[in-house]
Formats: structure tokens, C-alpha cells, sequence
């Protein structure tokens, strides 16, 4: 499952910081990586996210506090990890993305319950004078599933710019400029037998980068990951499975020119894109 979220409130807080730095020569716009964010327990993030629409502020301290009985622990890829309380399904886990300014954390967020984890990365707000109490700001790339439009990470690369690496399957990798960013898939009924193979067998990511200050994004480059090397093949995706092993040697990262260019040798060579 795939859906289009927009940046919302964090391009209000972002212009907001901008608009004061000017003021403030001695204060220019910062950002930091992961070691910046501080820890949160897990399974106070859907409790934050609740309050988004309320527009008020969630005591983080107070909630890791109650929650101190489920254990969080950190994976080997660096996420903090907590299985869901009371006996309920899944679990909430989190990658600290980095911060901006000193005032807003950015996490890559999976939120697993009784289907297939879920991704989002998550903006939260500091409100000044309290250090871990927050007010949830917004996610984009809300509700990626795995290959289909999962987030497989992202960076702050400047104080006012954030990439996103999204999963793609074989259509998606060919079909991502034609306007097809709404387009859904119901993962309730969906089959994941091999028959359905190219439905959670990533052949890549698409960069997405992401303008804070003023909500535009644009594609970066994409990457193409699995190629020869599957050990199932979805028939629909043979052909492109020659092209990319052909024609793109490793690492397979393209600019989004040298993008358009393959994009025609696979029509050359396999025909129209489906």
C-alpha cells in the first residue's frame, strides 16, 4: 500500500525558524544526524500522533514512564524497538533520522499490528522549555508497505532538505514519472505466494527529495538493487531483469537524465511499459 501525504504543519515551524534566523545573523539554520535524536519508547508515538489534530502538546517523559514495563531494545540496523502492550499484535519501532535547529527530530517510524508494518517518518516539535515533551507535526510517505512505497531511508542533507529513499517494485521503478503516485494496493487481500512475486520483491529505490521550507519535492536518482540474481522470476519482469544486468553496472545508481535513458533502451528492447 501507497499513499501521496503532504508536508503540512512542519513547513509552517520550518519557515518560522527560517524567518527568525534571518533576523539573527549569528544563528544560521542547522541540522544534525541520528546521534541528535533523542530516545523515545516506541509505544508513545501512536499516543503522540493522537494528538495531532487536538494541536496540543504530549509529555514523552511522562509517557516512556508509564510504559517503562515494555521493554524497548535497539536492533543491529539501529532502531528502537518495542512490542505492542497487552498482549496486542505487532510491534512500534523507530530510526532516528536526525534534527533541525535544535527544535524538531525527524523519525523513520514502523508501525506493525496484525498485517504488514507500515512506514512513516515523523516531525516532532520541541515546545520550548520542556526537553521531552513534544507536539506531533506531520508524516509524509505515510503507510509504505515494503516494496510498495516503503520507506527504505532517509537523510537530512542540508538544514532545509530531507531524502527519502522509497521501495519500488519492477512497475513502479518504470512507471513512477506518469502520474501514478495515488495508486493503491489492498494488502488485506493481496497474495504473496511466488505466483505474486514482483508484489514484495524490491528492484530498487527512487530518491525523493523533499524542500522543508517550501513543500516542493523532486526525484533525485534511483537505484536499481535486484536484477539476474532472483531466484524467482515474475515473468512480466524477465525482460527487465536483462536490461538493468545488460546495461547498468554496479552500483546501478542513476541520475534522473541517465534515468530517461534507460527508460528507452528498455523500450527498444521490451516494448511498451505496462
Amino acid at each position: 500500500m501507497e499513499n501521496k501525504v503532504y508536508l503540512r504543519k512542519s513547513v509552517v515551524l520550518m519557515a518560522t525558524l527560517f524567518i527568525a534566523n534571518v533576523g539573527n545573523l549569528q544563528a544560521a539554520p542547522s541540522f544534525d544526524g541520528p546521534s541528535s535524536v533523542p530516545k523515545y519508547h516506541p509505544l508513545c508515538l501512536p499516543e503522540l500522533k493522537n494528538w495531532e489534530e487536538d494541536g496540543g502538546a504530549f509529555d514523552m517523559q511522562k509517557c516512556a514512564s508509564n510504559k517503562r514495563q515494555s521493554e524497548v531494545s535497539k536492533t543491529s540496523e539501529g532502531a528502537y524497538y518495542a512490542q505492542r502492550a497487552d498482549g496486542a499484535p505487532g510491534y512500534m519501532a523507530y530510526k532516528p533520522i536526525g534534527s533541525l535547529d535544535g527544535s524538531m527530530e525527524l523519525l523513520l517510524v514502523y508501525d506493525k499490528k496484525s498485517h504488514n508494518p507500515l512506514t512513516s517518518i515523523y516531525f516532532l516539535g520541541r515546545i520550548p522549555g520542556a526537553e521531552l515533551t513534544r507536539d506531533f507535526l506531520t508524516t509524509i510517505e505515510d503507510g509504505g508497505d515494503r516494496c510498495m512505497g516503503g520507506v527504505n531511508a532517509a537523510r537530512l542533507i542540508s538544514a532545509s532538505e530531507l531524502e527519502v529513499d522509497i521501495n519500488a517494485t519492477v512497475r513502479k521503478m518504470l512507471t513512477f514519472l506518469d502520474g501514478d503516485e495515488d495508486e493503491e494496493v489492498d494488502t488485506a487481500t493481496l497474495s504473496f505466494k511466488p505466483g505474486n512475486y514482483q508484489a514484495f520483491a524490491c528492484a530498487g529505490t527512487i530518491t525523493k527529495t523533499y524542500n522543508l521550507i517550501d513543500n516542493k519535492m523532486h526525484y533525485s536518482r534511483v537505484s536499481f538493487t535486484r536484477d539476474e540474481s532472483r531466484k524467482q522470476i515474475d515473468k512480466s519482469s524477465r525482460c527487465y531483469d536483462r536490461v538493468v544486468a545488460d546495461h547498468l553496472s554496479p552500483p546501478r545508481v542513476l541520475d534522473m537524465d541517465q534515468y530517461q535513458g534507460f527508460l528507452e533502451t528498455y523500450r527498444q528492447q521490451c516494448g511498451s511499459i505496462r
